[in-house]
């Protein structure tokens, strides 16, 4: 594993600002104890904080491999890191720290370093090079042919009166195809090596959702999803069943295009 870390960033607008944010500390410290000569002091938060930012991407760099997502610092890591660095006590962690010193910036479920993620995105433990992305972007071109055929075999092994959509009215034979190419190709999207769905596993909601799916979903939209969901399968946020895909289509469809 090999961390990548600028070899400027003690010039970066970030050190400089978590210099500063450090040096309150300092002076709020120092109030109640001995003064000590400023040079002194200078050269501590110079080295304190060039230890704490390398403390904080060596951090990043084991929670990245873990969570997959580079420049992270969830709950675990902010544990971790506040135990490590306790120079100015208990009431002042080192990731407040490093919050208000801009480094961290606060994300709903945690705190993001925006330049480890930019510098480091390789140390996610699911990242793809821009050659393995566009070849499993153009995954569902290329068995297009293979999943029509397996719609059309699929549904021949269901009742005629099975399909039905969610206003309780019976499918067409277009709809029944295209319904059937939806699951389908999310079915092996999300379990490349899971094979074919067993005929026992159709449901009439699941073929109503399906259905709502392909009626409501502009073509190129859905197009562009299937490629999304082949490139993110392996990502542990990502559903890995159709009906999961189906139920929350509308969250999963506005991530994809975010």
């Amino acid at each position: 594993m090999t961390l990548n870390l600028p070899l400027d960033f003690e010039r970066l607008p970030e050190f400089w600002q978590l210099k500063e944010t450090l040096r309150t500390a300092w002076l709020e410290r120092a109030a109640h104890s001995p003064p000590s000569p400023m040079e002194r002091a200078d050269a501590e938060i110079e080295d304190m904080a060039a230890l704490l930012w390398i403390r904080l991407w060596i951090v990043l760099g084991y929670l990245a491999s873990s969570t997959n997502r580079a420049g992270w610092l969830n709950a675990a890591g902010e544990r971790q890191l506040n135990h490590s660095f306790r120079k100015f006590g208990e009431d002042c962690p080192p990731v407040s720290i490093l919050a208000a010193g801009t480094v961290l910036r606060k994300i709903e479920d945690g705190y993001l370093c925006d330049m480890f993620a930019k510098v480091n995105p390789q140390l996610a433990g699911n990242y793809l090079t821009k050659e393995e992305r566009g070849n499993r972007r153009s995954t569902p071109g290329r068995i297009k042919n293979v999943v029509g055929q397996e719609a059309a075999m699929q549904a021949q092994l269901l009742p005629k009166d099975f399909f039905h959509k969610r206003d309780g009215a019976l499918m067409n034979a277009t709809e029944v195809s295209r319904s059937m190419i939806v699951i389908i190709s999310i079915d092996r999207a999300v379990r490349p090596a899971g094979g074919q769905r067993y005929q026992s596993t159709y449901t009439p909601g699941l073929m109503a959702d399906a259905c709502h799916v392909y009626e409501t979903t502009p073509a190129d939209d859905l197009v562009e999803f299937f490629k999304w969901l082949w490139e993110v399968h392996d990502h542990p946020a990502t559903p890995k069943s159709a009906e999961e895909v189906l139920r929350d289509f509308d969250l999963l469809l506005k991530a994809s295009k975010a």
